[in-house]
Protein backbone atom coordinates (compact mmCIF):
# COMPACT_ATOMS: atom_id res chain seq x y z
CA UNK A 1 0.00 0.00 0.00
CA UNK A 2 1.23 3.34 -0.96
CA UNK A 3 0.79 6.44 1.17
CA UNK A 4 -0.39 9.42 -0.83
CA UNK A 5 0.29 12.90 0.45
CA UNK A 6 -1.93 15.50 -1.17
CA UNK A 7 -1.86 19.19 -0.59
CA UNK A 8 -4.90 20.40 1.21
CA UNK A 9 -7.13 22.42 -1.10
CA UNK A 10 -7.79 25.92 0.13
CA UNK A 11 -11.47 26.73 -0.14
CA UNK A 12 -12.84 30.21 -0.05
CA UNK A 13 -15.59 30.98 2.37
CA UNK A 14 -17.78 32.90 -0.08
CA UNK A 15 -20.42 33.61 2.57
CA UNK A 16 -17.92 35.39 4.82
CA UNK A 17 -16.56 37.41 1.92
CA UNK A 18 -20.07 38.42 0.79
CA UNK A 19 -21.09 39.27 4.36
CA UNK A 20 -17.99 41.44 4.79
CA UNK A 21 -18.73 43.31 1.56
CA UNK A 22 -22.34 43.94 2.63
CA UNK A 23 -21.28 45.20 6.09
CA UNK A 24 -18.67 47.52 4.57
CA UNK A 25 -21.28 48.86 2.13
CA UNK A 26 -23.80 49.52 4.92
CA UNK A 27 -21.20 51.29 7.08
CA UNK A 28 -20.04 53.32 4.07
CA UNK A 29 -23.60 54.37 3.18
CA UNK A 30 -24.35 55.31 6.80
CA UNK A 31 -21.15 57.37 7.02
CA UNK A 32 -22.00 59.16 3.78
CA UNK A 33 -25.55 60.04 4.85
CA UNK A 34 -24.47 61.07 8.34
CA UNK A 35 -21.43 63.16 7.51
CA UNK A 36 -21.20 64.02 3.81
CA UNK A 37 -24.70 64.19 2.32
CA UNK A 38 -26.25 67.66 2.06
CA UNK A 39 -28.60 68.30 4.94
CA UNK A 40 -32.21 69.21 4.15
CA UNK A 41 -33.18 72.81 4.61
CA UNK A 42 -35.21 73.66 7.70
CA UNK A 43 -38.06 74.98 5.54
CA UNK A 44 -38.58 71.49 4.15
CA UNK A 45 -38.85 69.98 7.63
CA UNK A 46 -41.16 72.55 9.28
CA UNK A 47 -44.82 71.47 9.29
CA UNK A 48 -47.39 73.66 7.56
CA UNK A 49 -48.93 74.76 10.88
CA UNK A 50 -45.63 76.25 12.04
CA UNK A 51 -45.14 77.99 8.72
CA UNK A 52 -48.54 79.64 9.11
CA UNK A 53 -47.63 80.64 12.65
CA UNK A 54 -44.49 82.26 11.27
CA UNK A 55 -46.62 84.20 8.80
CA UNK A 56 -48.89 85.41 11.61
CA UNK A 57 -45.90 86.67 13.57
CA UNK A 58 -44.98 88.89 10.60
CA UNK A 59 -48.26 90.85 10.78
CA UNK A 60 -47.93 94.54 11.58
CA UNK A 61 -50.48 95.61 14.18
CA UNK A 62 -52.21 98.94 13.96
CA UNK A 63 -53.42 101.28 16.66
CA UNK A 64 -56.03 99.48 18.84
CA UNK A 65 -57.94 102.71 19.49
CA UNK A 66 -59.92 102.10 16.30
CA UNK A 67 -61.37 98.91 17.80
CA UNK A 68 -61.67 100.13 21.39
CA UNK A 69 -63.54 103.30 20.42
CA UNK A 70 -65.90 101.58 17.96
CA UNK A 71 -69.61 101.36 18.73
CA UNK A 72 -69.66 97.56 18.33
CA UNK A 73 -67.02 97.18 21.04
CA UNK A 74 -68.91 99.50 23.37
CA UNK A 75 -72.13 97.47 22.82
CA UNK A 76 -70.22 94.28 23.59
CA UNK A 77 -69.03 95.71 26.90
CA UNK A 78 -72.69 96.14 27.94
CA UNK A 79 -73.19 92.36 27.80
CA UNK A 80 -69.83 91.21 29.05
CA UNK A 81 -69.00 93.81 31.66
CA UNK A 82 -65.65 94.76 33.07
CA UNK A 83 -63.41 92.02 34.43
CA UNK A 84 -63.20 91.79 38.21
CA UNK A 85 -60.54 90.30 40.42
CA UNK A 86 -61.86 87.19 42.18
CA UNK A 87 -60.81 85.60 45.44
CA UNK A 88 -57.17 84.60 45.27
CA UNK A 89 -57.14 82.14 48.15
CA UNK A 90 -57.02 81.98 51.92
CA UNK A 91 -54.90 84.26 54.07
CA UNK A 92 -53.10 81.31 55.62
CA UNK A 93 -53.19 78.25 53.37
CA UNK A 94 -51.62 76.03 56.05
CA UNK A 95 -54.57 76.25 58.45
CA UNK A 96 -56.90 73.21 58.38
CA UNK A 97 -60.41 73.65 57.04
Amino acid sequence: MAIVFEKEKKTFNWFAILLTIVIVAIVGAAAYYLFFAPSPKIEAIIPAELQRAGEVSQIDFTDPSFVVNSQAYKNLRLYVGMPVLGALGRNNPFLPF
